[in-house]
């Protein structure tokens, strides 16, 4: 996502009106505006107008559930889909269709995660891991998962490696994802583990867990030794993921706290939605991060800046799962309205 170029007449009609909403602008740039859709988003907002054209959105039906978890390929084509109807369906992007729905055992917070070769995927079945290929949807193996249900996966950036998390029972597994083996298990130290993400570079995975705990834990992936632990969050770690440029950014009930993960430095602690993130996801040039929200919202706000750039709304009961697109110009949302939504959040050229 870039500034916009506008040319003058265009730029100080937008600086008068963002000067009247009261919004900070930096001189010679507006502040966040990375897109003319998002510009007219945050001006509609802020000056209590609607723009029909503000951002486009496009709605994927014929879900029979209601959507629990999604996740896009890493070529951007396709979109996965884990429903409350216990079905796991690809989505062709291009064509905006449906192309298989295969029966799984889905339950509460399930969870999809990609192989960084797009061939393969798993998706939490309560206590078990389902593993799928991608292009057909047929399983190929499961694996035996958790005494209790799982709460989150992640698969490593090299694809070698598997985590998934427990906090019904407390632990985190580690598997050879390869061969679907288990290689260790992790029980000391843990809490009621709710999410789990890698590093960019696969040296650690970070873990956020709800409960007395609400702490985010660092283990290094290698040696599987906890590196380090936060001190206790104001609420329950929902969600969180690790940027390209290492920064990491949770969903605390309802804020959104990001950290430097170079020096452990807290950047932002942004406040969400009145009532609590269900889910997020950062854009993959670690610009925004954009937040799934129980009061049937999205919003998205500026990682670096700090700033609420646009709240989406037009879903039905709370939004379960958000995901971008490879390139950043799409956001996908799923909700309990058994509706996925396609926002373009930058104009085609």
């Amino acid at each position: 996502m870039k500034l916009i170029k506008s040319n003058r007449t265009v730029k100080n009609y937008l600086l008068t009106l963002l000067a009247s909403s009261g919004l900070f602008i930096t001189a010679g740039s507006l502040l966040s505006l990375t897109s003319p859709s998002i510009a007219q988003t945050l001006i509609a907002q802020n000056l209590g107008e609607i723009y029909p054209d503000e951002i486009t959105v496009r709605d994927i039906k014929g879900f029979a559930g209601i959507i629990q978890t999604i996740a896009v390929s890493p070529d951007g084509k396709n979109l996965f889909v884990g429903t409350g109807a216990n079905t796991l369906s690809r989505v062709n992007l291009r064509r905006e269709e449906i192309v298989y729905s295969q029966l799984v055992v889905l339950k509460g917070n399930s969870r999809i995660a990609v192989s960084p070769d797009g061939k393969t995927l798993a998706i939490t079945e309560n206590i078990r891991i389902g593993i799928f290929d991608t292009k057909k949807g047929e399983r190929l193996k499961t694996l035996p998962g958790h005494p209790q249900q799982i709460s989150d996966i992640a698969i490593s950036p090299d694809g070698k490696k598997l985590v998934s998390v427990s906090g019904a029972t407390r632990d985190i597994r580690i598997w050879d994802f390869k061969q679907g083996k288990l290689a260790d298990t992790l029980t000391e130290d843990i809490g009621a583990v709710r999410c789990v993400d890698f590093a960019p570079d696969g040296k650690l995975f970070i873990t956020g867990s709800i409960g007395n705990e609400r702490i985010i834990q660092f283990w290094n992936a290698k040696s599987l030794e906890l590196v380090q632990t936060s001190p206790p969050q104001p609420g329950y770690i929902n969600d969180l993921a690790v940027s390209a440029d290492g920064k990491l950014v949770a969903a605390v009930r309802n804020y959104i706290k990001v950290w430097d993960l170079n020096d452990g430095l807290e950047l932002h602690n942004l406040k969400g939605p009145n009532l609590e993130i269900n889910a997020l996801a950062i854009s993959p040039d670690g610009s925004y991060v954009a937040t799934a929200n129980k009061e049937g919202t999205v919003m998205i706000f500026d990682i670096t800046s700090g700033q609420k750039v646009a709240t989406l709304q037009g879903h039905k009961g709370w939004v379960r799962a958000v995901a971008f697109s490879p390139d950043g110009k799409y956001l996908f949302s799923g909700a309990e309205d058994k509706v996925i939504k396609v926002w373009q959040l930058q104009p085609e050229p």
